[in-house]
């Protein structure tokens, strides 16, 4: 969504809306249900726009036990802060900075301000940029979304997989080729009869 910045009151300004997912330019294999709600609490200090606000959006996952797709919600709360991309520079007077440092170190000092004021701008996790008078929340959405994602999806904290070896849905019913040295906990079985052994028992 595009914000229009020169309309938000000293204040601020709430604003609540859905996207689309396809519009935030998330991922063609990712489904989601419904679409993605925001709301955001914008203000303005100077030319810094500061944005709180929460995303809730539902994508789909493939359980990373049963391999079962299941939608799973997402509450996401953010805190973000917006600065102009290409900020006017002040400017200075050469021929004073000249007189307080000697010739032979001006052109090694400007390299170093240079590269640290560069990578600080490519590396600040925490800021974004927008231009002219307005703010395009998309990419900031789709980084906060995406980050959310679990490495290991499960549909449930509980979910007992499948079988290795016919496939059969565990959550659903025992199958007839897990055996006992097959079942969960049977390694714990032979620690212990391997503990006796030693011990003479």
């Amino acid at each position: 969504m595009l914000i229009d910045i020169l309309h938000i009151p000293e204040e601020g300004k709430e604003f609540s809306y859905q996207e689309d997912p396809a519009n935030i330019q998330l991922s063609p294999d990712i489904e989601f249900k419904g679409v993605i709600d925001v709301q955001a609490f914008l203000y303005k200090t100077e030319e810094t726009i500061i944005a709180r606000g929460r995303i809730n959006a539902t994508p789909s996952f493939q359980c990373g036990r049963c391999s079962k797709n299941f939608f799973l919600p997402l509450a996401i709360d953010f805190d973000q802060i917006f600065v102009p991309k290409n900020p006017p520079r002040p400017a200075y007077h050469k021929k004073q900075e000249e007189k307080k440092a000697p010739r032979s170190s001006l052109k090694k000092k400007a390299d170093v301000s240079d590269l640290s004021q560069g990578k600080e701008e490519l590396d600040n996790p925490d800021e974004n940029y927008y231009e002219g008078s307005s703010v395009v929340l998309d990419e900031m959405i789709r980084e906060q979304v995406l980050l959310e994602f679990p490495m290991r999806p499960l549909c449930s904290p509980t979910c007992k997989g499948v079988c290795p070896r016919c496939g059969i849905d565990w959550n659903v019913s025992d199958c007839s080729c897990l055996k006992d040295e097959d079942a969960p906990g049977s390694m714990e079985k032979i620690f212990k009869k391997i503990l006796k052994e030693k011990k003479g028992e």
